[in-house]
């Protein structure tokens, strides 16, 4: 696969320290290049060691995402977010669906890459319907017939793991004035042309921004661009 990322992963908050174990595995999986198979096999080896990891990181990513979702409910849609269907992409362990539940969504389904990690979902008991296999660097089909009134994806869009252009596959799961709640860990926006293929989606008339939240909690090490869409009409 291309790799598209062009930025060190030896960013200046990390040079002249020594990693925790946790902040080294997780810099580890930002050296994938995107590439499937080495995904697959990094996520199966650290599924059960991944909630672990990343909350002695100070991981808020989920709970942000999930305070967003929550505005978008009912100040957007102008519903409770217990009538609200979501998909959680890229759910991982099930981190953003539990504060998804917490939130009070009822509805939730998910999907990711990797099996094992989708295994730990479904202990959760959050998801109604859960998938693995799904790999946003590739054109496929949509792997739930469902269309959603919200889609978020929190942790996806980060070094070494999923292009800009995944955004495009995303819409596709949305109802039509539907939103798209989206993360970008800085470092990954700062490295790729998620700007630019946000421009180029709005100009093709398959999602407009509505709102852009900078340089806002994510992880103890950067902090998180948090992208909110809503599908055009073009999209299918």
């Amino acid at each position: 696969m291309r790799s598209f990322f062009n930025v060190r992963t030896d960013c200046n908050e990390t040079r002249g320290r020594i990693l925790s174990n946790s902040e080294s595995t997780i810099h580890a999986s930002h050296e994938l290049d995107g590439d499937t198979g080495k995904l697959e096999k990094y996520y199966a080896d650290w599924a059960s060691r991944y909630d672990d990891d990343v909350r002695s990181e100070e991981y808020g990513g989920p709970a942000a995402i999930a305070s967003m979702a929550l505005m978008m409910a009912e100040s957007y849609l102008g519903r409770s977010p217990k009538t609200v269907r979501v998909l959680d992409a890229g759910c991982g362990t099930g981190l953003a669906g539990i504060e998804l539940k917490a939130k009070g969504f009822s509805k939730i389904d998910g999907f990711d890459l990797s099996e094992e990690m989708c295994d730990i979902a479904r202990e959760t008991g959050v998801y109604d319907k859960l998938a693995a296999n799904v790999d946003l660097n590739v054109e496929a089909e949509p792997v739930f017939e469902e269309k959603y009134d919200l889609v978020v994806c929190c942790g996806v869009f980060t070094l070494g793991h999923v292009e800009p252009v995944g955004l495009r596959r995303l819409a596709s799961y949305l109802n039509d004035g539907g939103y798209l709640v989206a993360s970008t860990r800085k470092s990954y926006y700062d490295g790729s042309d998620f700007e630019s293929e946000t421009a180029r989606i709005e100009a093709d008339g398959i999602l407009e921004r509505v709102s852009t939240l900078k340089d806002a909690v994510y992880i103890a090490e950067e902090g998180a661009h948090y992208w909110i869409y809503r599908k055009g009409a073009k999209a299918s």
